[in-house]
Formats: C-alpha cells, structure tokens, sequence
C-alpha cells in the first residue's frame, strides 16, 4: 500500500466520523430544539435548520482545524481559532435567529451565543477524539526498542543513508540498519513518508512551508525535511499541505 492510498483511507475515516457526528449532534438538536426552536418550529422545519446549523458548524470547524494544522503555531494561536469559530458561528446564529423568530436581535443574546457555542465546541471535539481511530502507539514502542535505552523518546523522524536509517527522536540520534519502506510499514499511520529518504511523525511536524512552489516540513526538533513532488498528494490527504 502506498502512502498515498494511506492518506486516502484516513481521509474516508474521519469523513466517517465527520458524517457520525453530524448526523448524531442534528438529531440530538432536532429533539431537544433548543433556543425556542422547539416552540416556533414544526418537526421537519426543526430538523432542516438544525442539520444546516450542525453542518455549517462542523465545516467551519475543520476549515479552522486545517489551517491550526498548517501553521502550527502554539498554543495562542489554537486559542484565538477557537474563540474565532465561536465568534463567526455566534453571528450567523444570531443574524439567523433574529430573521426567522420573534423576540431575536439582542446584542445579549450574541454574548450569550458565542459562550454556548465554546462550550458546544468543546464536546464536538471531544466525540471527533471519541470517534477518530486511536494512534498506533504499540508500533512507535516495538520500533524504538531497537535503540539504545537513553534514546528512546518521542518518535520525530526518519532519513535513509545507504543501508542505514538515521532516527530522530527527542532524546537524540541513531543509526540501525532497516530499510525505510520496512519502518514506514511497521509505523503504519503514526506517520507519513514525504520522500524517498525521509519519514516524519505526525506529531512532530511544527509547520508545513511552501516556497517556489516547494513544500518542507519544519519539524519538532528543529530540521527542515523536503517533501518531493510524488507525495505531496499524500500530504494533502492528511489536511496538512497548504
């Protein structure tokens, strides 16, 4: 299987759960009809609105969620995409409510919007984690276990050299003798492999560049690594390419 046919298939898994959650947090909103809902609309009105606010929600979210991913910025930086989600879904709820029902148009009422939508984030993103296929934890371990002790860390990345793998992790560097297709099979979808030398770890990637129509990867431990042009498609797959 190809690194591209990977990112294809974690592509069509979190459509999975993307499509779960929706159909999950729609039907929850249409039975409960929140915010007057249940009183000004009928059923089927009722879940039409929902199932196009869930859906706005959600697309918004991970729109803001590819671009935390691309520019991987710290901590500030996914706070102030959270607080931007709230305050953009906060409005279009808003402007939408004060066009269809009555007693709409506070600015209070915004104020309180943009408070319910960070709390209602908060539990969205905790069912994506619930629903998302778990890290291949086991196989960072297995793997490492072929390095001496006092550098076995967080797993960063990979450079072929000849014969040879050099492996990075936070703990420093090593050679073992392994062919890169051999580990990038073993470490499955803990990472990715963005040329014919390099492997990288998801977690590790800090910022994707682009340059001249060039794409690197500025990682965890300070290196830059080059993605050549045959898996590009790979890394989009995953939402990181810009």
């Amino acid at each position: 299987m190809t690194a591209f046919d990977r990112g294809l298939q974690s592509t069509h898994r979190e459509w999975r759960a993307v499509l779960a959650v929706w159909a999950g947090l729609s039907i929850v909103a249409t039975l409960a009809g929140p915010f007057g809902t249940m009183e000004a609309l009928p059923l089927l009105p009722r879940a039409l609105y929902w199932s196009t606010v869930v859906a706005v929600a959600i697309m918004l979210d991970r729109g803001l969620s590819r671009l935390g991913r691309a520019i991987r910025q710290g901590l500030a930086t996914h706070l102030g995409l959270v607080f931007t989600y709230a305050i953009i879904m906060a409005s279009l709820v808003w402007v939408l409510n004060s066009y269809l029902f009555d007693g709409w148009g506070r600015v209070g009422q915004w104020f309180w919007l943009v408070f319910i939508i960070l709390v209602i984030s908060g539990a969205v993103h905790a069912l994506f984690l619930w629903f998302r296929p778990r890290p291949e934890r086991a196989a960072h371990t297995n793997f490492l276990a072929r390095l001496p002790v006092q550098m076995r860390g967080d797993l960063i990345r990979l450079e072929a050299q000849d014969h040879y793998l050099k492996v990075v992790t936070d703990q420093g560097t090593d050679l073992i003798l392994m062919r890169i297709s051999d580990a990038e099979q073993e470490l499955g979808s803990t990472g990715l492999r963005v040329h014919r030398s390099h492997w990288v770890a998801h977690d590790a990637i800090r910022e994707v560049r682009r340059k001249q129509g060039r794409v690197s990867l500025f990682m965890k431990d300070g290196s830059t690594v080059p993605v050549s042009r045959g898996y590009v498609a790979a890394l989009k797959a995953t939402g990181l390419a810009p």
